[in-house]
């Protein structure tokens, strides 16, 4: 898999069995998830998918697609859980209008979601191995899931609008996680996913019980290494959405990745009623290369409650 890419350790990557659907616990918060993040920077758009099943074999989807290219009114749409048969699986996905369909070999994907308000259809294929959680000295912590992945690629598609059809060619993401998810173990976190040319980056820093955690992983030049350090200066408007974001970045290999991120669109994902994810993707430069960013910051929505009007009317 992926020969042209070196690894600083074997076990950074896991097998392409993973890829596929998993059997799955009966513990209530058992779940698997897969998201697909799409920034369309030079429409001034931003769009993702997200899946999802839980252990009693319901799953949903939900589709955002926002930013001034759209105007000031997101497109946001959600199939409700409802059961799937057992025989489903991620090689041919589908939930009403909403079709994934994933090579089930950490490679190539398809996904499609058709409705009145929106069509977006692309093609999804990764560059590099999966980084898995799992190989941390940590581990995958499991109030997150039992393992999950982080990918990015090339993605080329097109989204048909009323009135407007735009073909775009760009750089995405995809996780796949399954186990256990407890979001309300979450205090805060910074969850970021970005490329550029022959270049991704991904790291997820997340405040949980008073501990201060790290996952993620740099792929530039080749190589694919674990990150072990992020020092990061964010820039928040008034209703606490991510305006700018500076980050520098240590990885296992020694190698230190600046990162540098304007955010031009942003929306809220509510994937509980606990806590709120604030989504933004932006125009990035890594080591002063171009390339697209996105940041999901994981709010308390109690702590949102009280923060943005106290900011407001300081």
């Amino acid at each position: 898999m992926f020969s042209d890419v070196r690894l600083a350790r074997p076990n950074l990557v896991l097998d392409a069995v993973h890829d596929n659907r998993h059997k799955l616990g009966s513990e209530p918060n058992a779940r698997e998830s897969i998201p697909y993040i799409i920034p369309i920077p030079d429409e001034e758009i931003a769009a993702f998918t997200y899946t999802w099943v839980n252990g009693a074999g319901e799953a949903g989807a939900a589709l955002a697609i926002f930013g001034p290219g759209i105007g000031p009114d997101p497109i946001q749409m959600k199939l409700a859980d409802r059961p799937v048969p057992d025989s489903m699986d991620f090689g041919n996905w589908q939930i009403e209008g909403f079709e994934m369909k994933q090579d089930l070999a950490f490679r190539d994907a398809n996904i499609r979601w058709a409705s009145e308000k929106a069509t977006i259809a692309f093609d999804f294929s990764a560059y590099h191995p999966p980084y898995a959680y799992g190989a941390h000295a940590g581990g995958c912590p499991a109030y997150t899931a039992t393992d999950r992945i982080e990918q990015s690629g090339t993605v080329k598609g097109q989204l048909i609008l009323p009135g407007r059809t735009i073909d775009f060619e760009t750089t995405g993401h995809r996780d796949h996680s399954w186990g256990q998810r407890d979001w309300g173990a979450f205090q805060y976190y910074n969850w970021f996913v970005g490329q550029a040319e022959g270049v991704s980056v991904h790291f997820w820093k997340f405040l949980t019980f008073g501990r201060e955690n790290l996952r993620g992983y740099v792929f530039k030049d080749g190589l694919m290494a674990e990150i072990t350090d992020v020092r990061t200066d964010l820039t928040f408007g008034d209703d606490l959405y991510q305006k700018r974001l500076q980050a520098i970045v240590t990885d296992e290999a020694g190698r230190v990745t600046e990162i540098v991120v304007d955010f031009y669109a942003s929306t809220t994902l509510v994937p509980d009623p606990r806590i709120h994810l604030r989504e933004a993707a932006g125009r990035a430069t890594y080591d002063g290369k171009p390339g697209v960013g996105w940041l999901e910051v994981g709010w308390p929505a109690a702590y949102l409650d009280y923060a943005v009007p106290s900011r407001s009317n300081a």
